[in-house]
């Protein structure tokens, strides 16, 4: 795996071998990198079935831990994508679920890009894959061709996922996040209603709401199948 040359094509052809289905590239006045950034790349990896949505809070030795699967994958991939930029003379630092806040917003920084437009409920809806992704990035020193904000809007004409929403959190009036049950942060009152309201398939996990994003007609025809391991 490597790059014959360094430009913004070969780079996303080589995120592509490593796993992610999205490459946009912004500069780095969009995100708090490290110092010696040029390009940000931002990258997507559709989450077209529920299971990456699966959040397990656990707590055991006095330790309390939080894992998202979708999250894992994206960190690792991301990982990997630096060591390779790396490989090839460059500088490059991937991104941490707990330093995205502080670096970026991922949802601006995939708008800027060019990977999506923001939907009713606030998050990026794509072009193929609707708003069934999640996003990751990576700094690097190397001077690549920016991408550029789309000029569609999806939800023009659309109000299906605020019927869809159980808690009524997408109305007329935009996006209530005070009533969304997808919340990482409940307030107590909010911390019940996901008890009553979420799925567990284990006492630690919780699947973690996507109605609104299930509900989307964007990218809704996009085949999953399952492959059998066992020829």
């Amino acid at each position: 795996m490597g790059i014959a040359e360094v430009n913004s094509t070969a780079i996303k052809a080589l995120a592509g071998e490593i796993g992610f289905d999205q490459v946009g590239i912004i500069g780095p006045e969009h995100a708090n990198g490290p110092p010696w950034t040029r390009s940000v790349l931002v990258l997507a990896m559709a989450t077209l079935d529920p299971a990456f949505d699966h959040e397990m809070y656990i707590e055991y030795d006095g330790r309390r831990r939080w894992h998202k699967f979708v999250y894992t994958i994206l960190e690792a991939q991301g990982a990997r994508l630096a060591h390779a930029l790396r490989e090839e003379g460059l500088r490059a630092e991937s991104l941490t679920f707990e330093d995205s806040f502080g670096c970026i917003d991922l949802r601006v920084a995939a708008v800027q890009a060019g990977l999506g437009v923001r939907g009713l409920n606030e998050v990026v809806v794509t072009p193929k894959y609707g708003p069934r992704v999640r996003f990751t990035a990576l700094f690097t020193d190397a001077e690549l061709a920016r991408d550029h904000p789309l000029q569609d809007y999806y939800c023009v004409n659309c109000t299906r996922c605020w019927g869809a929403c159980p808690t009524g959190a997408i109305g007329p009036r935009g996006f209530d996040r005070s009533r969304c049950i997808a919340e990482f942060a409940p307030t107590p009152e909010m911390a019940e209603r996901q008890r009553e309201m979420l799925t567990f398939p284990t006492p630690a996990t919780r699947l973690q709401c996507r109605a609104c994003l299930d509900s989307c007609p964007v990218g809704e025809r996009q085949g999953v199948f399952y492959f059998d391991v066992i020829p």
